[in-house]
């Protein structure tokens, strides 16, 4: 099995830089409404009223803002947004005030399938969902999933899915699961309500198709990931 190193990310090249499918820093002006993504030919447009916003940050001065009922969404994905084998997703999440789970990146498709973090008792969990009946999750007793940024990876290497909270791994193995079907929407970002007004920032966004990046425990990076 093979894991990243954290000196990959910053300055030097990512080995994997053609396996990158889409890559946001979220970096702009306060209150933008532009989402660039350093993958050619992604456009990415907001329901709601998702911006950029200087309120948070992980890297770079801004960060994502994501109200409720707010999130963004990939104009016209194609079938390669269908990932049956390995893939990697990753970014940093903040999360504030009351509320439910909050999503990091939802793939739409026919079976269903999507990474998102929400609260438990002691902490938060990170779950993915790669069918509609197969949903793997797994918890970081470091402290309340509010007021503080959140480093999230999911992915997969042959049969095993591996999910990470700041680097804290585990394992799902004999994974029978893919995420299949047809692709119906990508969406980045949004926040389920349960009582008060919800917000969450997404930092550092990153889907890498055909690697699993990280097999094992590991340190959240310290710099912004490298442009493909």
């Amino acid at each position: 099995m093979f894991t990243v190193g954290p000196s990959l990310f910053g300055g030097e090249r990512d080995p994997f830089a053609a396996n990158v499918l889409s890559l946001l820093h979220f970096d702009g002006s306060n209150g933008s409404t532009v989402f660039t993504d350093q993958v050619p030919g992604r456009t990415w447009t907001r329901t709601g009223t998702a911006t950029i916003s200087n309120a948070q940050s992980r890297f770079g001065g801004t960060s994502l803002s994501v109200p409720i009922s707010s999130s963004l969404e990939l104009s016209s994905p194609g079938a390669e947004w269908l990932m049956p084998g390995d893939f990697s997703i990753e970014c940093w999440m903040y999360c504030k005030d009351n509320g439910g789970a909050a999503g990091a990146l939802n793939i739409d498709t026919s079976l269903g399938a999507g990474v998102n973090v929400g609260p438990t008792t002691g902490g938060f969990s990170v779950s993915i969902s790669l069918s509609t009946n197969a949903t793997r999750s797994t918890g970081d007793g470091g402290g309340s999933i509010y007021n503080r940024w959140v480093h999230v990876f999911a992915g997969r290497q042959g049969t095993t899915t591996y999910l990470a909270c700041n680097g804290s791994m585990a394992a799902f193995t004999n994974e029978t699961a893919n995420m299949g079907g047809t692709v119906t929407g990508v969406r980045a970002g949004w926040m389920a309500s349960v009582s008060g007004s919800p917000l969450h920032f997404i930092d550092e966004l990153r889907i890498t198709k055909g690697v699993c990046r990280y097999t094992s425990s590991f340190t959240p990076p310290t710099a912004p990931y490298h442009n493909p």
